[in-house]
């Protein structure tokens, strides 16, 4: 009795740990928000973390069970932030209607809890075995899979029926998200678009990229000469591109790592053979060559670097109206006057909100440079440091005006700046740096598998660096969750070196 006791636990874990993984493109899931108090930001993955923590982590901490080297540092930036939050009490923060200070403290470091919690279950239950790890990648295929085929018969409405959805489409889509729906957008499981592309660039698309680049798959399933992960990576490209213009950004930054990675190699294949090839010239030609042709090449690359930008900028205008204003600037006097006022040109852009939510949060982090004014809390101080040009933006008049809730920065850099000081943002990013080099290392492992979780994980955080810029929240699971199976990978190495 004891032992099938005993194995049902164990398989409870399992079980749980599979469905973190597929629940994880539903954002906001309808019965978690209403017990957050209709949050937005109310992850169904968060279900069955709670199981692996009360069950699982906990005890797992009690026997003394090891954890990953990377946790470290991550620890350091999460006592910093309390520092700084415990530290904003003392500030004269201003009032902004009826918000109370002390719930949006708590409300932040439950957020932050969250995100922590993620991402110190995923690294110790990842770190116990290969097997493990092997198998969630197998789980993360059928996510995505899933998340596809919801969003495929999204797209079909949205350019087909023009966001005419039927009764039985909606109620489905409720059920998983509580977010409306957009009848020009699609979103899958997410509370919004952008989400959608979140999920993509920080979790999905870094592990199909690495997949492919390596030609290694979880499955032995093919289709003609594709895995089940170059399938899935056309799926998701073609998606991003659809859903988020800092989504797209983001996969254009790692596909220009991956084309500088094979430049330097074909540079210096093509210095090598244009060496050799005049190397019966005269010796001024051959001193010539060497001085010029590193240039040249430079320049032929950029060359070609500007006009794919160009041609993908073309073809995305043809897709999403927003980038089609590239376009539409007909004469010198209106470029003139567009590129002479940032705020103008982003307004212009559809940008302009996003981005003097920023501007405001700087300002905050430069009257608060060292700890910042406390997690949470830099909505209080927004309407002293919005800039004037806000006031033109109705989405600034109505978040200031008539909407309860208090504004945000719209930026997780940018709030960490504001929230937590120079203090906060530079552990954040000496942890950041750790799990960076952690993915160099556990990229050049002999094992395959363990050189798909090298490069996901450096091509998660290349990501990141845009992403930031995009959401502000940390609830949402992505990051942490990516950032655990690259901590837990390398403690598998660590631990297979200190066995040999």
């Amino acid at each position: 009795m004891f032992e099938k006791i005993k194995h049902f636990g164990r398989s409870s874990l399992d079980i749980a740990w599979a469905a973190l993984i597929i629940l994880l493109p539903i954002t906001s899931f309808p019965l978690l928000s209403r017990l957050a108090g209709h949050s937005m930001v109310a992850p169904a993955s968060f279900i069955p973390l709670v199981w692996l923590i009360f069950f699982w982590f906990i005890f797992y901490l009690i026997k003394r069970g090891r954890v990953p080297r990377e946790i470290i540092p991550f620890l350091f930036f999460t006592s910093i932030v309390l520092v700084a939050t415990a530290s904003a009490f003392f500030l004269d923060t201003p009032p902004f209607k009826n918000e109370n200070v002390l719930h949006e403290v708590i409300r932040a470091l439950g957020t932050l809890s969250v995100g922590a919690a993620f991402y110190l279950v995923t690294s110790s239950w990842l770190a116990q075995s290969r097997s493990r790890l092997g198998a969630s990648l197998k789980w993360i295929n059928l996510s995505g899979l899933i998340m596809f085929l919801w969003a495929a018969i999204q797209g079909i409405y949205v350019y087909a029926y023009h966001g005419n959805y039927p009764l039985y489409a909606l109620k489905f889509q409720f059920f998983f998200s509580s977010g409306n729906v957009f009848p020009t957008r699609i979103m899958a499981f997410a509370f919004e678009p952008s989400w959608l592309g979140q999920q993509l660039d920080l979790f999905f698309l870094p592990y199909w990229f690495a997949s492919t680049i390596t030609g290694w798959s979880a499955f032995q399933f093919r289709l003609w000469k594709f895995s089940a992960e170059n399938i899935l990576l056309g799926c998701g490209v073609v998606l991003i591109f659809l859903v988020s213009r800092i989504g797209t950004l983001s996969q254009l930054l790692v596909i220009a790592f991956l084309v500088i990675y094979l430049n330097v190699y074909l540079a210096r294949r093509i210095r090598s053979w244009s060496i050799a090839r005049f190397s019966k010239s005269h010796s001024i030609f051959q001193k010539m060559m060497r001085r010029l042709l590193p240039g040249l090449i430079v320049l032929g690359f950029l060359g070609i670097y500007v006009l794919g930008a160009f041609a993908l900028v073309w073809v995305l205008s043809h897709v999403d109206p927003r980038f089609a204003a590239f376009f539409e600037i007909q004469t010198w006097a209106q470029f003139k006057s567009l590129t002479g006022n940032v705020y103008v040109l982003f307004n212009y852009l559809q940008f302009a909100e996003r981005y003097v939510y920023w501007v405001a949060g700087w300002n905050i982090f430069n009257t608060h440079p060292f700890l910042g004014v406390g997690l949470g809390n830099a909505g209080f101080y927004f309407q002293q440091a919005l800039p004037a040009f806000s006031w033109h933006l109705p989405e600034v008049t109505q978040i200031l005006l008539r909407d309860v809730a208090i504004p945000n920065i719209k930026s997780l850099w940018v709030r960490l700046l504001a929230e937590t000081g120079i203090m906060g943002f530079s552990s954040f990013i000496a942890w950041c740096y750790v799990v960076l080099r952690t993915t160099w290392v556990v990229r050049l492992n002999r094992q395959k598998v363990l050189q798909v979780i090298g490069w996901f994980g450096t091509f998660v955080l290349i990501a990141f660096t845009t992403e930031g810029f995009s959401t502000d929240t940390f609830a949402l699971p992505y990051l942490w969750v990516s950032l655990g199976i690259v901590s837990a990978a390398g403690a598998l190495v660590r631990n297979s070196k200190e066995k040999a």
